[in-house]
């Protein structure tokens, strides 16, 4: 109990409910919004992708002689292409200045807080296993000593 800067029982058990507390706080932060946080942006990333590499057959389409015959040709590519830059615009992706190297850099760091944060909650988990254990022991071992103590008093007689 001394190993964790705990003094007495009421401590112990503040510091368990503080460790309860913050575990699922971390689970959510870590499951949930950095989960959904790094899903959104590897869909966006697809998308930068996929308008990067369509971008050149919208060009030619544009700047081309017979459209109808070269949309034909390139139908699935500009389509593709016209898709991602309607997702990337509908997300407020500015496309003039698109790079997928800066969302694979935010990718990255989302994983990293993701995996500290989940390295946090295992050592909150883990300490959480030791409290409790040293909780339930000491009430076991004061629960041995009650008895004795009223066994004594009892024995005792009345001071006058």
């Amino acid at each position: 109990m001394f190993t964790h800067n705990l003094h007495n029982f009421s401590e112990l058990e503040d510091r368990i409910a503080l460790l309860h507390m913050q575990q699922k706080r971390g689970k959510y932060l870590c499951c949930f919004s950095l989960e959904s946080q790094i899903r959104h942006l590897r869909e966006m990333l697809k998308y930068a992708e996929q308008y990067q590499k369509n971008k050149i057959y919208d060009d030619h389409y544009k700047s081309s002689k017979d459209p109808d015959r070269y949309f034909r040709k390139y139908e699935s590519q500009i389509i593709l292409f016209a898709g991602a830059e309607h997702i990337l615009q509908e997300n407020g992706i500015n496309l003039k200045h698109l790079n997928s190297n800066k969302l694979q850099e935010q990718i990255a760091d989302l994983i990293s807080r993701k995996e500290s944060l989940n390295t946090q909650y295992v050592s909150f988990k883990q300490e959480i296993k030791e409290l409790e254990l040293i909780h339930q022991n000491l009430s076991k071992y004061l629960k041995q000593d009650a008895p004795e103590i009223q066994r004594s008093s009892h024995n005792q007689l009345p001071s006058l």
